[in-house]
């Protein structure tokens, strides 16, 4: 019997070096492909039987062929990532935000120093029809700025919605994927053997749900993952809870009714279209409602030519006034230009004009605290500020983010040079193997046809 069990105990030696030989094999094949996770085999020893001598080993078994994987690690990267996620769609919309004012070369305040500038000629020769001609057109070069500037943020802003609504829907797609996947690893699981190949494109989707939603995740006792976002199941076993995206209010709402909290891409750009851009639109707003303020309230104070009191340079809409700025008045003859309407003073008298001028450094913007050049300034800096802050913050997360996905890949990646000694490793067993159970043949052939035949 002994040579029947060293030759099964040789066969069994053959299967797990054959079964290392492919996992390495499919190690070497995977190791760029992204979410992989390193495979490994774990051996045990068969039950010994009992011979007339003792105990007598039977060989090696498989137990199973686990994957490198650690969660503390998956977990520590897809937190960073959904920081990264917030902080890149922030920088990419306030860069696109700064770049509409065009300043310093172009914009509004190069378009506000203008105004100031001609209302300084045209006091010099207050009957000058081309002084009076370039203030109609410095007022509606600062018109023209002012629209702009509210269009392209609006444009920017009606871009992020537009991103909202396609990611939540595309947060669902992975949701619903990762429902899927949980149900198809439970059922492989009461099956014998790891699911490893199942499990690694689950853990890319979490991956990318943690990017784009700040989703978080853990792996329960049955093998399935367990996603949440602020207290809230999106995946919990097999069962998916989906996210809506309501257009009116800019929220994420969850399958339950509540208002999900997200993070990731998605939350930096709830963040911009519900916070940041109504901020700063209504500061424009605020802007040209001081300007257009100050600006009719002096020209009503002064006389045109003609001994006509003063009308309003500048109009706008109620609703929005950055996007519906317009220049009030097209005749030159008509701006304000006299203090008094008797003759022959209007037509050369500048000190109405001088005083819209002096609106310069007057204190008519933030409710009597700033000039109208510094409340412009106020934005401008503003929004540098956070596009800067916005723009750090990414950088400093994307070195976060990477020295965390370093590390988890020097953990669950493939190791070319590691995976060649484990090549090398069961080559040489198989080939081991092989050799017992030759010596082991050779034995039973000299055993059964070479002994006994004494007398023939």
């Amino acid at each position: 019997m002994g040579s029947f069990v060293s030759l099964y105990t040789a066969f069994s030696g053959l299967q797990a070096a054959q079964t290392g030989l492919d996992t390495t094999s499919n190690n070497i094949a995977n190791a760029s492909t992204v979410g992989y996770t390193r495979q490994r085999v774990e051996t045990a020893t068969r039950r010994s039987y009992q011979s007339l001598i003792g105990q007598i080993g039977q060989g090696v078994k498989v137990t199973d062929i686990t994957r490198g994987r650690q969660e503390l690690l998956d977990n520590r990267v897809r937190a960073s990532a959904s920081s990264l996620g917030q902080f890149t769609s922030m920088a990419s919309l306030m860069t696109s935000i700064e770049a509409a004012l065009g300043e310093p070369d172009s914009g509004i305040t190069v378009a506000l120093n203008n105004l100031w500038s001609s209302f300084d000629d045209l006091s010099l020769d207050p009957t000058s029809g081309s002084a009076r001609a370039v203030v109609l057109s410095s007022l509606g070069s600062i018109t023209s700025s002012v629209r702009n500037v509210s269009t392209a943020w609006t444009t920017v802003a009606d871009n992020a919605v537009r991103d909202l609504a396609a990611n939540v829907e595309e947060a669902n797609l992975l949701i619903t994927e990762v429902a899927s996947l949980n149900r198809s690893i439970i059922e492989a699981s009461a099956q014998q053997g790891s699911p490893n190949g199942l499990m690694d494109q689950r853990e890319v989707a979490l991956d990318k749900l943690a990017s784009l939603v700040g989703a978080t995740s853990r792996i329960d006792d049955d093998g399935s993952a367990r996603v949440s976002l602020g207290g809230l199941f999106l995946v919990s076993g097999v069962t998916p809870s989906g996210l809506t995206f309501d257009a009116a209010t800019n929220s994420v709402v969850h399958a339950s009714g509540a208002v999900a909290q997200t993070g990731g891409e998605i939350g930096g750009l709830q963040s911009f279209v519900t916070t940041e851009y109504p901020t700063m639109i209504a500061d424009l707003d605020a802007f040209v409602t001081d300007l257009a303020t100050a600006l009719n309230t002096q020209s009503a104070a002064g006389f045109a030519p003609t001994g006509a009191p003063g009308g309003d340079l500048l109009s706008f809409g109620a609703g929005s006034p950055s996007a519906s700025l317009t220049v009030a008045i097209t005749d030159g003859n008509d701006l304000a230009t006299a203090a008094t309407a008797g003759p022959p003073f209007p037509s050369f008298d500048a000190t109405n004009v001088e005083a819209l001028a002096a609106l310069r450094t007057a204190l008519s913007g933030g409710g009597g605290t700033q000039s109208i050049d510094d409340v412009m300034r106020t934005i401008i800096g503003s929004i540098g500020a956070s596009t800067s802050a916005s723009i750090s913050g990414a950088e400093s997360q994307l070195a976060l983010t990477s020295a965390a996905d370093i590390a988890r890949s020097n953990a669950h990646g493939v190791n070319i040079d590691e995976e060649m000694v484990n090549l090398i490793i069961y080559q040489r067993s198989y080939e081991s193997a092989a050799r017992v159970m030759t010596a082991i043949d050779q034995n039973l052939d000299t055993l059964i046809n070479r002994t006994g035949i004494v007398g023939r």
